[in-house]
């Protein structure tokens, strides 16, 4: 891509990478629990003196909400089943040993952003595909102009120090065959925009004559990039009940506040003998009293100005923004699980907005896992099959009781997979194929 080209299509694309920033942020910085509490200014209130305490207590409510569904649909990675043992084995060794903490985390910044993106590459040094999660705050996609939206370019942007010592900001453009590089330092427009030549191009083997080159084949016949949706409209979580969370920390740390300058009681002195506020001090600690006259018409005494706390309606007010923040974020409250042997009916009732919310995510997560299995296996025409499993609290006696009931009018891969104490239903078959079940029962022969 010539260089003018890159200038102006950067330019154009600048609002949209804006954009995604802003979201990537706003949703990070609440799930690592540094909500707007905490960077809200303090007010200062000199006409006040009993205003003085300012807490700053940040509810981590967001990263309930978000570990809940990462833990609920990623605690137990997803079978795949590509119909042959040989493909099946080629992509698990792809996968590699990191695939369900890659995919949590793709759960956490989809959840967090609205996107979440993966890159594949391949190692020159282990000549292996490898894997990551790039932030979403990184990536602008170029989409196609289609009813059927697909990805044809991936902008990825990012700012390094370099060996100079300078602060650069890099922007890669990838398309389906090859990968350019950009640079300009921070802070500097475009028209300062160049090429970055960091790709080593081999001239002859034998003498080792290479030259710097900006522009690189990334071996793909596809965009190396595969976007994972949080749902349809690439909406984050957060924006469901910020607005309660904003509004808990308020409350909760005004109740804080109020608490701790309760205990800064303010006393009022009228018709006071002495002179100095060190002698009243010491009288009142020594004889606990105080001598005051009265004066120009006013009686002596000692008055205090103190903080009325409206203790019952503030805990209302949180038990119940607490509730409406778990409602309307489709998650279980802790607060509200009853201990005891509940039916799976209502174990399924608890899990109810926590499933349609995880369904969602799963939907847009089994298309963009095909996605990711065509381009490793370099294979279009694959016929992937998913088993997503989910990580809830159940009545394993319940499920039993089913299991042995249907035994015999259901196949065995059915009673593999919903048999309560195997984690692996594909080991389970080949097991009972190796060795079936001869045992013998009590008076039975």
């Amino acid at each position: 891509m010539e260089l003018s080209v890159a200038r102006e299509l950067f330019k154009r694309t600048d609002g949209e990478l804006s954009e995604q920033v802003k979201k990537y942020s706003l949703g990070m910085r609440y799930y690592l629990n540094q909500n707007d509490i905490i960077q809200k200014k303090k007010e200062e209130n000199d006409d006040d003196p009993l205003r003085n305490a300012d807490n700053r207590v940040s509810s981590n409510f967001h990263q309930i909400l978000v570990d809940q569904k990462a833990s609920y649909l990623a605690s137990e990675v997803p079978v795949v089943d590509l119909g042959e043992e040989t493909s099946n084995t080629r992509l698990l060794d792809i996968l590699g040993d990191q695939w369900q903490k890659v995919l949590q985390r793709l759960i956490i910044d989809a959840s967090n952003a609205g996107i979440s993106w993966l890159q594949v590459w391949h190692d020159e040094d282990t000549n292996k595909i490898k894997y990551a999660v790039v932030p979403s705050s990184q990536i602008t996609p170029i989409y196609n102009n289609g009813l059927e939206q697909r990805l044809i370019a991936v902008r990825r942007t990012y700012q390094s120090i370099a060996d100079d010592g300078k602060t650069y900001i890099y922007d890669e453009y990838w398309t389906d065959t090859e990968v350019v590089y950009y640079k300009r330092e921070k802070d500097a427009d475009y028209d300062h925009l160049v090429e970055d030549t960091r790709v080593e191009v081999v001239l002859d083997s034998v003498l080792g004559e290479y030259e710097l080159a900006s522009t690189a084949k990334h071996g793909f016949a596809k965009v190396p990039f595969i976007y994972f949706k949080n749902n349809p409209f690439q909406t984050s979580d957060l924006i469901k009940y910020k607005g309660l969370i904003d509004a808990y920390d308020v409350v909760f740390n005004g109740f804080i506040n109020d608490l701790e300058d309760l205990q800064e009681v303010i006393l009022i002195l009228k018709g006071y003998e002495g002179e100095e506020l060190q002698e009243f001090r010491h009288k009142l600690k020594t004889h606990k009293a105080i001598k005051v006259a009265s004066g120009d018409g006013e009686n002596g005494g000692v008055d205090k100005l103190t903080i009325d706390i409206p203790v019952e309606a503030r805990n209302t007010f949180l038990d119940r923004t607490s509730d409406d923040i778990f409602t309307k974020g489709q998650g279980v409250n802790p607060t509200k699980v009853e201990l005891g042997n509940n039916s799976g009916v209502a174990i399924k009732m608890l899990y109810t907005m926590l499933e349609l919310k995880a369904s969602a995510l799963e939907t847009e997560f089994r298309t963009s896992i095909n996605q990711l299995i065509r381009l490793l296996l370099d294979k279009d025409d694959l016929k992937i099959s998913q088993t997503w499993r989910r990580a809830s609290i159940s009545n394993e006696q319940e499920m039993a009781d089913v299991v042995a009931k249907l035994a015999d009018v259901t196949s065995a891969e059915n009673i593999a997979k919903a048999n309560p104490i195997v984690n692996d239903w594909q080991e389970e078959i080949k097991l009972r194929e190796v060795a079936p079940d001869s045992f013998e029962r009590d008076g039975e022969e």
